[in-house]
């Protein structure tokens, strides 16, 4: 187990090495030139602008002129007859009266 370990390092050792020689890594040069400030950056400075004046800009009082040009009209009639108009047909009295659940205790009455 030990030489079976030992073959397959040497195997990849010597893959690295071919590699190494073999290819060449492209040095890359780093770009002098400085990033271009965001959009953002003076968006949001004009968007907190504009919100300030609408909201300073807004009419709070609302229109008054509506509300004073509102009219009522009443009017009256009077009714010509004398008489008193009897509202409630029946009388009824507290003693007679039933409640619409009292069947349920009559059934456990019984």
């Amino acid at each position: 187990m030990k030489q079976e370990d030992d073959d397959i390092k040497e195997f990849f050792d010597q893959l690295k090495k071919a590699d190494a020689n073999e290819t060449e890594i492209p040095k890359f040069q780093l770009s002098e030139q400085k990033p271009k400030p965001s959009k953002l950056r003076y968006l949001i400075p004009l968007a907190v602008a504009a919100s300030l004046l609408l909201f300073f800009g807004m009419d709070w009082n609302g229109p008054t002129e509506a509300e004073e040009s509102a009219t009522m009209v009443i009017t009256m009639t009077v009714e010509t007859s004398s008489g008193t108009d009897n509202f409630i047909s029946e009388e009824t009295s507290m003693s007679s009266w039933k409640s619409p659940s009292d069947i349920l205790i009559q059934e456990f009455e019984d």
